[in-house]
């Protein structure tokens, strides 16, 4: 029974390997990983809501008081993300952490304390989000010799090194913390073993600590980047606006213009400066309206999609959330546009979820609810 039980185990680490090298070798990865990216800390010029004596006030991000710059980021994370490097260079983050023979990753180990923000571009369409804020950056550029490694952890990264598996490169970034304190303590690491990894981590640990001292000055970056899945996203987007409950209005930086050349994550990297968008609530209402334009001609699934991207946008703008609801829980009866579903629906948006219409949309509804 033991020996059944030994083989069973042996099976399974031999099959868990082989799939993690055909994910690798199909590029199965590179379409289905979803997670945040790393990116090159980017200066945020923004302005946000931050709260004083119970209210909102409205003030430049990097004229805000260490004190309110760590109240707005009231994230935090420790994050690992490896990125195969290709024969041109190119980076694509992957879910697995056994390497392959012969090739080359890039693996970033990021403490962040952050605030998530999402970006829609200047016709409302949602481009994904991005997590502004300070944090510790370490990134080892590695080319692995030998199958299986775990290079999701350092420290077997350093063990690796030493045998002779691997050879690489280790750098470390304190980014949006300044200090004298934080310079003196910050090592200059070259190539990786042990000793250098185990260095680089006892500085980033004590770095932390020093977030909080009041002599701290801290200047949010944009440090991370998530796309929104292709199909809900607008290849032709130019144009960017910040939106998240506590954020006034950001966008785009003025070379930035309408063109399919421009990659997404560029943008929600990028596009911040606030003197050229949309407000929120400019975005939400053009939403909304759309969502109206394709309910009056029973076209539930464009309905329903419209309002979603207005949810992200602008969360619990007015009865957006309930309206949605409504059109969800009767989106197979209203698939058939004959269907005297619409009538009911018509009459309950008129109901109880009139609340801020236009004129001529509630006229429109009594017109579909037969009232």
């Amino acid at each position: 029974m033991k020996k059944i039980h030994f083989l069973i185990l042996v099976s399974t680490i031999v099959m868990s390997c082989d799939s993690q090298k055909s994910i690798i070798k199909n590029g199965q990865t590179y379409e289905n990983f979803r997670g945040f990216e790393p990116t090159d800390a980017t200066e945020y010029n923004a302005k946000v809501n931050i709260v004083v004596k119970d209210e909102f006030v409205e003030k430049e991000i990097k004229l805000l008081s260490p004190q309110e710059v760590l109240s707005f980021l009231n994230n935090e994370t420790v994050l690992v993300s490896i990125g195969q490097i290709d024969f041109d260079g190119k980076i694509s983050y992957i879910p697995v952490t056994l390497s392959a023979k012969g090739s080359s990753y890039k693996i970033t180990m990021d403490y962040m304390k952050f605030a998530t923000l999402g970006q829609v571009d200047k016709d409302g369409k949602f481009l994904g989000y991005k997590r502004v804020g300070v944090g510790l950056r370490l990134i080892s550029q590695i080319t692995t010799f030998e199958s299986g490694i775990n290079i999701g952890d350092i420290s077997s990264i350093g063990i690796a090194a030493k045998a002779g598996k691997l050879n690489g490169t280790l750098m470390i970034e304190v980014i949006g913390i300044k200090s004298k304190e934080v310079t003196t303590l910050l090592p200059l690491p070259s190539e990786i073993n042990q000793s250098t990894i185990q260095s680089a981590m006892q500085a980033l640990a004590t770095i932390k600590s020093k977030i909080y001292d009041p002599e701290t000055v801290l200047y949010p970056q944009v440090m991370a980047v998530k796309e929104e899945k292709e199909n809900t996203i607008d290849k032709n987007a130019g144009l960017t606006l910040e939106t998240n409950p506590s954020i006034k209005t950001d966008s785009a930086i003025a070379i930035f213009t309408d063109s399919k050349e421009i990659d997404n994550k560029v943008k929600l990297q990028f596009e911040n400066n606030p003197a050229t968008s949309l407000s929120k609530v400019d975005a939400a209402n053009k939403l909304v309206t759309e969502a109206f334009e394709f309910l009056f001609s029973k076209d539930v699934e464009q309905t329903i999609d419209k309002f979603n991207q207005c949810e992200r946008v602008y969360p619990q703008y007015h009865s957006v959330f309930e309206i949605n609801q409504l059109l969800k829980s009767n989106k197979e009866s209203l698939k058939d546009k004959t269907s005297p579903k619409w009538a009911s629906v018509a009459s309950t948006l008129l109901e109880r979820y009139s609340w801020k219409l236009s004129t001529e949309i509630k006229n429109q509804l009594k017109i579909m609810s037969g009232k």
